[in-house]
């Protein structure tokens, strides 16, 4: 597979353009999405694109699981049955790929989530090995989280991994039926759930987001539901119905800039979008191969372009979505997630 080998030159030009580019990308985190400083909601999606296609070359996939975008708009998937990381240019051309099958040291079993921070270090998290590991921008590998005799640090099929505001890693530890917070030294500092169907309890969590506040929205796959968590890790509520159809196995939940919430509605086949505030809005989708169909959605990533990125596990595409918004009416605004249990 291709890899990323420049020379120190290229080295050189290539952390250059990575520097402006997420200092661009930072300075046009300022401008709401709509060009105003109004909150805005989702009105609709609709199929601009897709990624790949099913196979083992270069550009092609085996059940991608999940996706992510750095701050030069780049693309990562998560080539879960290929064992492998792709990497693409904004455009969709194929740029590299890095990763390798083993059970030891740097070797990726069954890659599952991707999440990549301020610093452009990238995390993948190996579900069957129960760690996660860290790569630099160039694909090398750096080193891996989870091969500890400590309880807190070790994982249990790790699944989605999301970075917040302050550089800390978040792990859906599905096995372990947690939420977990490393530092930068990979230490654990929180803890979040435990096994259960109570409000705060977790069964399987498959994916987790993190707000500019520091509130988490955990996809709770098992329970088939979102959580909310607020920073301190106490929770605050529980959705799971939507127009009518409750939610189903949600594999991956993101957010956009305004705090609206997307979610992979991986049992019913479709994408699930909520303001804010929890209030349902409409989904997108159903079971098919066409461009707005699925088959099992998996990962999420929403780019500063309004464009949402769906990894379309089953039928070995990334779909390609835009995201249509509106300027909400005046209503009377209920408490944050409105709908418990």
């Amino acid at each position: 597979m291709a890899r990323l080998a420049p020379g120190n030159a290229e080295k050189k030009q290539a952390v250059v353009t990575i520097i402006v580019a997420a200092a661009l990308a930072s300075s046009a985190a300022a401008v709401t999405v709509g060009g105003g400083d109004r909150p805005q909601v989702p009105a609709g999606l609709r199929a601009v694109g897709a990624v790949g296609e099913g196979g083992r070359g270069d550009g092609q996939f085996n059940e991608p699981t999940d996706v992510a975008l750095d701050a030069a708009g780049r693309l990562y998937v998560v080539d879960s049955r290929n064992v492998r990381v792709q990497r693409f240019f904004p455009r969709g051309d194929f740029d590299t790929s890095f990763g390798r099958f083993g059970w030891e040291g740097e070797g990726l079993v069954s890659p599952r989530g991707i999440a990549i921070d301020q610093e452009l270090y990238v995390y993948v998290s190996d579900r069957e090995r129960g760690v996660i590991h860290q790569y630099d921008i160039y694909g090398k590998y750096l080193k891996t989280y989870g091969q500890t005799k400590k309880v807190a640090t070790q994982f249990e099929q790790p699944a989605g991994l999301a970075v917040d505001n302050l550089g800390n890693l978040w792990v859906a530890d599905a096995g372990n039926h947690k939420v977990k917070r490393l530092n930068a030294l990979g230490e654990v500092t929180l803890e979040v759930g435990y096994y259960g169907t109570d409000l705060g309890k977790l069964n399987l969590p498959a994916a987790v987001a993190v707000d500019k506040t520091g509130s988490l929205v955990v996809a709770d796959a098992g329970n088939s539901r979102l959580q909310f968590f607020d920073r301190f890790g106490n929770a605050v509520n529980a959705l799971r119905q939507t127009d009518g159809a409750a939610l189903r196995s949600p594999f991956a939940v993101c957010l956009d800039r305004f705090g609206n919430i997307f979610v992979s509605d991986t049992g019913n086949d479709r994408v699930a979008v909520f303001d804010a505030d929890g209030r349902f809005l409409f989904a997108y989708g159903k079971f098919g191969r066409g461009e707005k169909n699925f088959n099992h959605p998996g990962g999420l990533a929403f780019g500063s372009d309004r464009k949402l990125y769906v990894a379309d596990t089953y039928n070995n595409v990334i779909k390609v979505l835009e995201v249509e918004y509106r300027f909400p009416g005046r209503v009377e605004k209920p408490p944050r997630i409105p709908s418990p249990q």
